[in-house]
């Protein structure tokens, strides 16, 4: 880069002169010169639209257009069409919607909006559909996006989901609080570490009232869920309630936000917590002291009035989503957190902008085990701005003055740098990796006579398979950390850390306490795993969550806060902002495995299943942070780090293994292997691939039975609420009845995420084209239960949005790798659903007023693969049981086909 040269332009109606080096990108100037954070910093290769700008009028990608292009010109950010107190008509239309959940995406997709309007103000949907091209939604809202746009455009379009109430009379739950009497129950979990009210709940000298949660906002409206129970139980207007953001200095340890157990298990806790604040106060005490196990939520839903034993629709989830004037729980209330994020004020971990903040990038090897012989560090410290270059082993860190030097400094150094290669695989089909090792059994169950039993019937089998995944979050991983300067733990022996041109001369100061902001999933395994690492005692270490881009499982989040933590250190007295490349995070994060299952079943003559066998090969599903000092990546790059470890075995892999239907003789167990790809958790881990196949083999099973394939599935399925969900899908589908393909292209799922949390049913309307093999999914009917529903808009919101990533997953999604490493590094190489490929989405929810709140974030993603399968082989008879289903895999399987097998094959 050359020197620091004046640049003049109007930004937002403003003339503005920037002293910068003409060559560095327009986002980085807009952010930190200009402090206009409403510019997100996504990929910095111009693929998924999030830093979007008006130039002169003009959607631009400020990450590829440099200071030195926008001279001249006339630039509009997001602060420049509408602030949080007064949205522009374009962000309040997307807020109307509630059309995000992480929304880190959203600012750059209303700037297009904003962009297509000028110039059509009534644009049609082929407008539409090119001015939202070149944009990526990574947590699966697009079609709340394309409502708002499309509503922005004139047209008028109908409610797209409906609650109703069915007939619950005959339904307990014996694990909801409510169900049970005060001598059967004890404190849950999260209580028994955080017993007392004033853990949970705190008045505030203005009346409102602070709740305590450890739970991470993740995109999935937790916050604003959590608000609402507390409010109900304490019969307060929501907007009375602060929920405090998780921090290890300020809320109770709930561990990890995961698992759909946010709303179930943290709305549990501080329901309970809130229901012996309210009988505190009633009695004339200060809300203190020990929470009882009769402190039971009350778990209500005065919003569907009206609502028909039957099942009639009681309340549609309006677009606008209304906001409620109180807090009653099934009011479908605004998201607190999403007017700031979607009118450009700073609301990400990637925004915190401390004084005097720094920035940091690594270096990273080109595989997992590559050996760095050289590196000219000295090239790299002496570059304007660099403040420091940490090195310690494969562990290359540059910390600047300014984000570009730091990437400047990077660069320079992977020029000199020297690798002894270490080949990551030997080249063959990701998903043969799971066949390679000594595996880890782990039963779930195994009843006596099934060999028996298979052998006595028809015997049907079937093999599925689905390769590893990549979380792709919408913009790379991102942390924030400040060393206090005084005595402390201090550099770690052995690393070379070199003050750079800008830096004061003399020893580095040892610092004495760590406060780190990240978006994790689990400030107090973080924090534990941060002290394990360095070396120091938990207690002089503070973790924040901050929010980031959705998670959607263990991504780079845990990882960026070590990089930043050890850069920190580097500089005690210094905030530094840690962020990976697009390329380091698609290369380096923990991906979901690569799966495959065996199953077989037999049938009596009757057509019903007389027995089950599941095997499963799996990779591990989760290496999450929890305080060995091994599990982040800054670890195995420092010189004598321990080695990158393999959590195998846990029930990840053998998630939702066991169907709900009611089947004797089941032998169900999982074998996890060690294979050559770092993985962990990805939405719904081992459910979304366990789903796939027992969904997909039971159209198999039904054809087999001469069924229906919904007749086949209500005739082995016992569970009332399994059946509501099914049989209101079917019916609202238009379901038609068959055996076999059809040609219609209608495929049928259903399931209870986990066994215990919410149900759901998908019914999918798909064609192929039999020239190109494309698959276009047309239309999505869903019905889920999730118990009492608290914000029906934000249940709705998370069942769309798992529909569409699984749907994404299905059609598109694979890592793909080789002996020189991860081939996969960026959207073009792993292509996600794009916003030509959404279908029409129809939802129903099953509203239970009396039973306790079912996790419903993951409840939906496993059962979108094998509905789409499903669907695909009515159209087309063409069984797809290999993951994603793309026109080269088709093609492929066509070829494959049996004589039976093309038998069934409709022209």
């Amino acid at each position: 880069m050359s020197g620091p040269e004046p640049t003049a332009f109007v930004v937002n109606e403003t003339p503005t002169v920037v002293d910068a080096d003409r060559e560095t990108p327009l986002v980085y100037v807009l952010r930190h010169d200009l402090a206009l954070y409403g510019v997100r910093p996504g990929c910095a290769v111009g693929e998924c639209g999030a830093c979007v700008v008006l130039v002169d009028g003009r959607p631009e990608r400020s990450c590829q257009l440099s200071l030195a292009a926008a001279e001249g010109t006339r630039i509009t950010t997001p602060e420049g069409l509408g602030t949080p107190e007064e949205p522009h008509e374009i962000q309040q239309a997307f807020l109307d919607e509630q059309a995000a959940q992480c929304g880190y995406c959203l600012n750059g997709i209303i700037m297009s909006t904003a962009g297509l309007l000028a110039r059509e103000p009534s644009p049609d949907e082929a407008a539409i559909q090119e001015a939202l091209e070149g944009h990526l939604c990574r947590c699966g809202t697009h079609h709340r996006i394309l409502r708002a746009v499309r509503k922005l455009a004139g047209q008028t379009l109908p409610p797209c989901a409906a609650v109703v109430r069915p007939d619950s009379t005959l339904l307990t739950d014996p694990r909801g609080l409510a169900a049970a009497g005060p001598a059967d129950v004890d404190l849950p979990g999260a209580l028994r570490g955080a017993p007392n009210v004033e853990d949970w709940l705190r008045p505030l000298p203005d009346g409102r009232i602070e709740a305590r949660s450890g739970r991470s906002e993740l995109g999935q409206g937790v916050r604003t869920a959590l608000a609402q129970v507390v409010a109900a139980e304490l019969d307060v207007p929501v907007d009375r309630i602060v929920v405090r953001q998780a921090a290890t200095d300020a809320t109770p340890d709930e561990g990890y936000t995961a698992g759909s157990a946010s709303l179930e298990q943290g709305g549990t806790a501080l329901a309970m917590a809130a229901a012996a604040f309210r009988r505190l106060r009633a009695e004339g005490c200060p809300p203190l002291g020990p929470i009882r196990p009769d402190d039971r939520p009350r778990w209500t839903s005065p919003s569907a009035e009206g609502a028909s034993a039957g099942g009639a629709p009681a309340v549609g989830v309006p677009a606008t989503g209304a906001t409620a004037p109180g807090g009653a729980v099934g009011q479908p209330v605004h998201r607190i957190d999403l007017t700031a994020k979607l009118t450009g004020a700073p609301a990400y971990v990637h925004d915190l902008a401390l004084p005097g903040l720094l920035h940091a990038r690594a270096l990273l090897p080109p595989t997992y085990d590559a050996a760095l012989t050289s590196v000219d560090v000295h090239a790299a410290q002496t570059m304007p701005g660099v403040r420091a270059v940490v090195h310690d082993g494969r562990l290359v860190v540059v910390v600047a003055d300014r984000e570009e030097q730091a990437v400047a400094g990077v660069r320079r150094l992977a020029r000199s740098a020297r690798w002894e290669p270490a080949p990551l695989v030997d080249g063959s089909d990701a998903s043969d990796d799971t066949r390679r090792a000594q595996p880890v059994r782990q039963s779930v169950v195994e009843e006596p006579g099934v060999t028996e039993a298979l052998a006595a019937g028809r015997q049907v089998h079937a093999s599925y398979a689905k390769p590893h995944e990549a979380h792709a979050s919408i913009a790379p991983s991102a942390a924030v950390a400040l060393a206090a300067v005084g005595p402390g733990a201090g550099v770690e022996p052995g690393a070379e850390v070199e003050p750079g041109a800008g830096a004061e001369p003399g020893p580095v100061p040892e610092p004495a306490a760590l406060t780190v902001w990240t978006h994790s999933q689990g400030v107090y395994p973080l924090r534990r795993e941060l002290a394990a690492l360095l070396g120091v005692d938990a207690d002089t270490l503070t973790v924040r969550h901050v929010d980031g881009p959705g998670c959607y499982g263990h991504n780079g989040a845990d990882d960026a806060a070590g990089f930043a933590a050890l850069a920190a250190r580097a500089v005690p007295g210094r905030p530094v902002r840690f962020q990976f490349s697009v390329r380091d995070e698609f290369t380096w994060e923990p991906y979901g495995p690569a799966m495959q299952a065996d199953l077989d079943a037999s049938l009596d003559t009757s057509g019903r299943i007389t027995g089950w066998r599941h095997h499963i090969r799996t990779g591990a599903h989760t290496s999450r942070p929890h305080g060995t000092g091994d599990r982040l990546m800054v670890a195995w790059l420092r010189a004598g780090g321990p080695a990158r470890p393999w959590a195998g075995g846990g029930e990840g892999g053998v998630r939702s293994a066991l169907p709900a239907y009611d089947i004797p003789a089941r032998e169900i167990v999982g074998d996890y292997v060690k294979g050559p790809l770092r993985t962990s958790a990805l939405r719904s881990l081992g459910a979304y691939f366990n789903t796939f196949a027992i969904e997909s083999f039971m159209d198999e099973l039904a054809e087999a039975a001469g069924k229906d394939p919904v007749e086949f599935r209500l005739a082995h399925l016992s569970d009332p609420r399994a059946r509501a969900v099914l049989e209101t899908a079917a019916e609202r589908a238009g379901w038609q009845t068959r055996i076999g393909p059809s040609g219609r292209g209608q495929g049928v799922a259903v399931a209870r995420y986990k066994g215990s949390k919410a149900y759901a049913a998908l019914v999918v309307d798909a064609g192929v084209n039999t020239t190109t093999a494309a698959v276009t999914v047309r239309r999505v009917v869903a019905a889920c239960d999730a118990g009492v529903i608290v914000n029906p808009d934000g249940l709705a919101n998370q069942i769309e949005g798992g529909i569409l990533q699984g749907l994404s997953r299905a059609l598109h999604e694979e890592v793909r790798h080789g002996t020189d490493g991860i081939e996969s590094v960026d959207w073009t190489s792993y292509p996600i659903l794009p916003f030509s490929g959404v279908p029409t989405l129809d939802l129903v929810l099953l509203d239970r007023p009396g039973l306790p709140p079912l996790g419903a974030g993951e409840a939906s993603t496993p059962v979108a693969p094998a509905a789409l399968a499903n669907a695909v082989d009515d159209a087309v008879g063409i069984r797809m049981r290999t993951l994603p289903i793309t026109p080269d895999r088709l093609r492929a399987r066509l070829e494959e086909l049996t004589d039976d097998e093309l038998a069934r094959v409709l022209a």
